[in-house]
């Protein structure tokens, strides 16, 4: 009798592995990227904002951002944890710096750069969850998932 038990288990196991999977039941996590494509905008992005959403300090898993605001316009700093920058192509504990050459009031296109050439770009959206979800991409065309949430 014990053998046709575990015949029954196996059989169980086997007809629960071949069930499908859908998109709620797999694991969710702060480390997981944005949804791809980024939803779309819940403000008019063609209308212009003074960014001040945007100003201040936010974070994501091995990085912190951090936004400023001066007569010059809203400028953005992004420090890098090693480890993650290799994966990224970029150097260990990077530093990046740039203006923010876009915002409306629930999204930004960042960039940053040497000599007038573009090395970085980010584009985010603000989400109604107050997180911000973008996708940046280095000079050699590599693209990286982000979420931003405020500091704490």
């Amino acid at each position: 009798m014990p053998r046709r038990t575990g015949i029954g288990i196996a059989v169980l196991l086997l007809l629960a592995s071949a069930l499908p999977v859908s998109a709620e039941d797999l694991p969710q996590g702060a480390k997981l990227g944005p949804p791809e494509p980024l939803p779309e905008a819940s403000c008019d992005t063609s209308r212009a904002d003074a960014g001040g959403w945007l100003v201040g300090r936010w974070v994501a898993p091995y990085s912190r951002w951090e936004f400023s605001s001066s007569s010059a316009g809203l400028a953005w700093r992004l420090e890098q944890k090693p480890d993650i920058n290799a994966a990224a192509g970029w150097k260990d504990g990077a530093t990046l710096t740039g203006p923010v050459q876009a915002v409306s009031a629930c999204s930004m296109r960042l960039v940053a750069g040497e000599g007038g050439e573009e090395a970085f770009t980010f584009d985010g959206i603000l989400t109604d969850d107050g997180k911000i979800y973008g996708f940046a991409v280095n000079r050699s065309g590599q693209r990286k998932r982000w979420v931003l949430r405020r500091e704490r």
